[in-house]
């Protein structure tokens, strides 16, 4: 790859507004002309240098809606059902790894079945390969790993040799510097927009443990996933999310900054997961309305919602209304700087928390263990494979003795955590039924209903045994 352009951009543009703004300088278009070819190549090179480590990612699988139909009176009592619906959707994604490796957003492969990447059309010479008598630049991908609590994911295809974008620091932004989007935008593959970084450090309504750079670089649907890149062609973050009254870009675009972008890559790459430390304790941002409701002694910065029974922080005298001044000597004033600060903790570390109470001030030193991911969550569409039941129509997981449905009656059994939309078999079961037998045969796991229900054919009747909150009944279904 050629080298980035360097320093070439900026000296161009500062060319070109002294052109604009001091036309008394200047005695024929000639000498305007000269500046803005200057600037038209400098962005050219910056878009040339970027674009061949941008891909397309295109996902087939199922994702989930709002059941609105169910005819069942049980069901329509019970809010939260939910229904897969086919989808097939696009985004976009940064070669970070010479070998295949490539970044995007964990939302943008939600329930997918099957994900293919497509390369830049520049790279057929050289990295095509041979499908179906032609030279083809899409490829399948394997999901490395997912990191949903800032939105990333880790695919890699089989290829080698890719070109990748150098990472740049996050942490030196600016309001004000000029970068450049680069993604997939409805399927239009390199599309690209310039604008300025309009602020750091932003936090979204999205529960997301990140803050985000917040760009007026126009960003639409299928561009989650790509790249905001500085002059040099440098990346700074991957677009992630846009907010919007009509469903376009409105200048308000939202990129994870690059420095958590490399460390999440690393540790999905080398693990496929991502670990990191937590003390037992949940925070939120303190508002003015909290402040005087509290009688807090300020109304900024982040307040402990919650302090886990048992916890290192419990066992540190932290407690309820603690407002956490700063993490090791750093400040911090926003909940997601809280969570982010225990991404690169491990079990065994300790942390120091600067606290304020009331008018008090003081700091207290507390153990660090493993972060323990939400039970309670339900399973990752991307599972959909082996746990959709087609014939019945529902997505099913294990019952688990002694985990979070312990409470059921039931101590075995599989549990229907979402329903196929369109599936040729109308069902009624919900989000929650435990399925215990068919046709009284028992059912221990979900290989074995699969093996049960596989066995029907068309125009038999499969009867299940079920409980639903905490009731056993029938649900016969006819096999279509």
């Amino acid at each position: 790859m050629t080298a980035p352009p360097q320093k070439a951009l900026l000296p161009c543009i500062a060319v070109l507004l002294f052109v604009i703004y001091c036309p008394g300088q200047q005695s024929s278009e000639s000498a305007l002309q000269n500046p803005l070819e200057q600037l038209s190549d400098a962005l050219q090179r910056v878009v040339a240098y970027t674009s061949p480590a941008i891909v397309e990612v295109e996902v087939i699988g199922y994702t989930r809606a709002r059941d609105d139909d169910d005819d069942d009176d049980s069901a329509r009592g019970q809010r939260g059902t939910e229904v897969l619906t086919r989808t097939h959707s696009f985004g976009s994604g940064v070669i970070l790894d010479h070998s295949g490796y490539i970044i995007t957003n964990a939302h943008v492969l939600e329930g997918g079945r099957r994900v293919r990447i497509t390369l830049d059309e520049k790279l057929r010479r050289r990295q095509g390969r041979s499908a179906g008598g032609r030279m083809s630049v899409t490829f399948d991908a394997q999901v490395v790993g997912t990191f949903e609590e800032v939105d990333l994911a880790l695919v890699k295809i089989d290829a080698t040799d890719l070109p990748t974008i150098p990472i740049a620091d996050s942490d030196s932004l600016r309001p004000g510097q000029l970068v450049f989007a680069v993604g997939s935008p409805e399927g239009l593959k390199n599309s690209v927009s310039m604008g300025v970084i309009s602020a750091v450090g932003r936090v979204s309504d999205h529960d997301r443990g990140a803050t985000y750079i917040q760009t007026d670089a126009a960003i639409n649907a299928g561009s989650s996933g790509g790249a905001l890149v500085d002059t040099q062609g440098h990346l700074v973050g991957i677009t992630t999310f846009i907010v919007t009254e009509g469903g376009g870009s409105e200048g308000l675009g939202f990129a994870l900054p690059s420095k958590l972008v490399y460390s999440v890559f690393q540790a999905l790459k080398n693990t496929g997961h991502m670990d990191y430390g937590d003390v037992g304790l949940r925070v939120q941002n303190v508002t003015p309305v909290l402040a005087v409701g509290l009688q807090l002694p300020q109304e900024w910065g982040i307040i402990v919602s919650d302090v886990a029974a048992g916890s290192p922080a419990a066992k540190a005298g932290v407690q309820a209304q603690d407002i956490i001044l700063s993490v090791d000597g750093n400040s911090l004033s926003t909940s997601p700087q809280f969570v982010t600060a225990f991404y690169d903790k491990r079990a065994g570390d300790r942390v120091q928390f600067e606290i304020l109470r009331r008018s008090r001030r003081f700091t207290v030193d507390v153990a660090v263990v493993d972060h323990q991911s939400d039970s309670e969550k339900s399973p990752d569409t991307a599972n959909v494979e082996r746990s959709l039941l087609t014939k019945l129509g529902v997505m099913c997981v294990p019952l688990k003795p002694g985990g979070p449905h312990s409470v059921r009656r039931s101590n075995y059994g599989v549990i229907v955590v979402a329903k196929l939309a369109a599936s040729e078999n109308k069902t009624d079961l919900i989000s929650g039924d435990v399925i215990r037998s068919v046709n009284g045969t028992m059912v221990t796991s979900v290989d074995g209903l699969r093996s049960m229900v596989d066995g029907f054919e068309g125009g038999d009747t499969a009867v299940l045994q079920i409980e639903r909150r905490g009731q056993f009944k029938y649900v016969a279904i006819e096999i279509n």
